[in-house]
């Protein structure tokens, strides 16, 4: 390494960031909730406000492979800065290019893909590069509050959105992104980088399928960061219902009303926010597996519950109510998991595998949330939303029951194979 890295020196790099964290994010959200807004006036279709939640996770599997050996065989800063200024790029052409063609769709298909393209390469960058920002003791912080500031981007993003193509129109949102890009990547230039001794996998096999292999054989020969990854898939999966569910129910079956579901969903990202703000004054679990899966427990308990209420002949004052401080908690411990997770695998894995590993974990995470899109899809139209989500958290719960039993099963032949 070119030098240790101090602790001053990381704290100056977590607010660079969560800066560029913060603008990204909000700049991107807007830019996607206005295009959707656009193309649904333009085209009148309703995959207008999809067309992200399908483009990223089919970008993602294509490139899950030569983008996790790109990271690992590249300087990262160098690539960092390519894949932002390819995004600049993006926008700038959209810009110039949007007055002047007829199918818009089209032209919002080939920038989203390119897009989505490029940020595939910046985040699994970023993820690879956590030991050339900060040092060991600050990588949770530098986590957590990456993914608070994304809550609270959440949030927010909505209404700024609305509010900004209400006042600029779309033509002065692509403007005001192409500004936004910019500054991350001002910002991502002025980060530094402590390449470490041998971080690029140089003498990594050549073939693409090769170096990408010895990623997976890292995740297979390791139980806690395999199960990690399952365990992620997995709720990812059945955590979908959230998503599809709570906006069905409330809104087209109980016929609450949009102001209410607001409330529900806004208090997952509040949850989420707050969880993500206390995790930055708690230690490092000693156990990481057992604190998700002791965790993920309560989780499906929580929403087992939320199906009783549905279930249970509850006024819609009180349904509302049970189900924000349901989704509040539910909020603190999705973040009370994800971010150990994601800690974990940046303190374990080595940092010349960092690329493949998160590659495919995120590749994976990103895959399982549209894949139970479409089955709860399915579900909601079908059942009532009380015995689905009764039947997902016995399901949850069931399931993290099994794990915990493997995993003391596991620990224990490990403690008598050393003796």
């Amino acid at each position: 390494m070119d030098g240790q890295i101090t602790n001053r020196q990381s704290i100056i790099q977590i607010v660079k960031a969560a800066s560029s964290d913060i603008i990204g994010t909000l700049g991107g959200d807007v830019f996607s909730f206005a295009l959707g807004l656009m193309l649904l006036h333009t085209t009148h279709s309703a995959i207008s406000f999809g067309l992200g939640s399908i483009i990223y996770p089919l970008v993602g599997l294509l490139l899950v492979m030569p983008v996790g050996n790109l990271v690992d065989r590249r300087r990262h800063k160098p690539l960092l800065l390519t894949s932002r200024g390819i995004v600049v790029l993006s926008y700038g052409v959209y810009a110039l290019l949007a007055p002047h063609v007829s199918n818009e769709m089209v032209l919002a298909i080939v920038v989203l893909t390119v897009i989505a393209s490029a940020d595939k390469v910046t985040s699994t960058t970023y993820m690879a590069s956590v030991h050339e920002l900060v040092n060991d003791n600050h990588v949770k912080t530098l986590s957590t509050i990456e993914q608070a500031a994304m809550a609270g981007i959440q949030l927010i993003s909505p209404l700024v959105a609305a509010a900004l193509y209400a006042w600029i129109g779309f033509e002065g949102i692509v403007r005001l992104e192409l500004g936004v890009e910019t500054i991350t990547w001002l910002i991502a230039l002025s980060m530094r980088f402590h390449p470490l001794a041998n971080a690029t996998d140089s003498g990594a096999p050549k073939s693409q399928w090769a170096q990408f292999k010895v990623g997976l054989d890292y995740i297979h020969t390791h139980f806690t960061l395999q199960s990690v990854v399952i365990l992620g898939i997995f709720l990812n999966f059945l955590l979908a219902s959230i998503d599809v569910g709570l906006p069905y129910a409330i809104v087209q079956t109980r016929h609450l009303g949009n102001a209410r579901l607001s409330w529900v969903l806004s208090a997952v990202a509040g949850g989420v926010l707050l969880g993500n703000l206390v995790l930055t004054v708690l230690p490092r679990f000693k156990n990481v597996l057992l604190a998700i899966l002791r965790l993920s427990l309560m989780l499906g308990g929580i929403i087992a519950v939320m199906g009783i209420c549905f279930i249970a002949p509850l006024r819609a004052a009180i349904l509302i109510g049970s189900l924000i401080v349901l989704s509040f908690f539910s909020g603190v411990i999705l973040a009370f998991v994800n971010t150990p997770m994601s800690v974990y695998m940046q303190m374990t894995v080595p940092t010349k595998l960092l690329g493949r590993v998160g590659s495919t974990f995120s590749t994976l995470m990103q895959l399982a949330l549209p894949l139970g899109t479409a089955a709860y899809g399915v579900f909601f139209q079908k059942f009532p939303a009380g015995p689905v989500y009764l039947i997902t958290g016995i399901v949850i719960m069931l399931y993290i029951g099994f794990n915990y039993l493997l995993v003391h099963h596991h620990e224990a032949a490990e403690q008598i194979k050393r003796g």
